[in-house]
């Protein structure tokens, strides 16, 4: 049995090159980790700094919290919206990864699309007030090419979507795999997961889409994520930075499924950083999860102020 309802007939969508589209990032703009040792700046005195009370004692327990998880071999999951790679910061993300402060990093598909688009074309973020009215926006071919084969890749191999992304990008030598998260998640071999609710992103606007494998690979990502964050459960760590909706939506449904195995928290932190205060990452990100189990902080700030500046505390 059909559908009573008319649907759009995605065959009739037209491409653009991405060639011919301008982009508000490119590579230049992310911040290389390298200037974090340039800055000369001693971690334990920048501490210092910052008053014992409020946001800033909140930073210096997160940052503190990071540095025992990490020493300790404990889990730190980390859940991170798209706007991070828009501001420059996939590469600090990569520095955190390297340093072992992430175990876990989950993302959407809007970060796998800024990820590919500056892995291979040095390029990213459309201006889309001047594209929507002009039928170009989210039409990119090169980039829909490129994410429906690594959605490929996933289903051939039975890879959860973000090990796939990282795998092709490392495979097929895209020339800035060096400011790629999933490419550094893929070489330190953590788990960069994937979660994708249908309709948001550019790449399902596209004819050649797959949303049975892109289900089929996301939904190992639910799992392998929900796997990580039963190990979190153990005086790990949880962050969210820059994700309102989808991600503290998915935190909350793996969270429940380690209830409903039988495991109990103890000792977590989570955090999260963002623009503005979220009702659902204080719902269920720091509020719900843990209750008493939890020490929980809540830092409001730009992502490319406050990231950099966690990366100074914890080198």
């Amino acid at each position: 049995m059909s559908s009573r309802f008319e649907q759009v007939d995605l065959s009739a969508v037209r491409p653009i090159s991405i060639a011919d589209r301008e982009s508000k990032i490119s590579v230049s703009d992310v911040l290389d980790p390298a200037v974090l040792d340039g800055a000369g700046v001693n971690s334990q005195a920048l501490l210092a700094v910052f008053p014992d009370i409020l946001a800033a004692r909140s930073l210096r327990r997160v940052a503190g919290a990071l540095r025992t998880a990490r020493d300790a071999g404990r889990e730190i999951v980390w859940m991170i919206g798209a706007h991070t790679i828009k501001t420059g910061l996939s590469r600090c993300l990569g520095w955190l990864i390297d340093e072992g402060y992430i175990t876990c990093v989950a993302s959407t598909g809007s970060s796998v699309i800024h990820d590919l688009e500056l892995a291979f074309f040095g390029n990213t973020s459309e201006d889309v007030a001047r594209e929507l009215p002009r039928g170009r926006f989210g039409m990119s071919s090169e980039t829909a090419d490129h994410f429906n084969a690594a959605v490929a890749r996933a289903d051939a191999e039975r890879l959860g979507f973000g090990e796939a992304v990282g795998d092709y990008i490392i495979a097929c030598g895209a020339p800035h795999a060096e400011v790629s998260l999933f490419a550094a998640a893929h070489r330190r071999g953590i788990p960069a997961t994937v979660h994708v609710a249908f309709g948001t992103d550019i790449t399902h606007q596209h004819p050649g889409l797959q949303p049975a494998a892109v289900g089929e690979a996301t939904m190992r990502d639910f799992r392998i994520f929900t796997a990580r964050a039963g190990r979190m459960f153990d005086r790990g760590v949880a962050v969210v930075f820059g994700s309102a909706v989808i991600l503290p939506e998915v935190f909350l449904k793996a969270v429940s499924i380690q209830y409903n195995l039988g495991r109990q928290p103890t000792g977590v932190l989570a955090a999260s950083f963002d623009m503005l205060p979220q009702y659902r990452v204080r719902e269920n990100v720091l509020s719900r999860p843990f209750g008493g189990a939890c020490e929980a902080h809540a830092i409001t700030g730009h992502h490319e102020i406050m990231m950099p500046l966690l990366c100074l505390l914890l080198r």
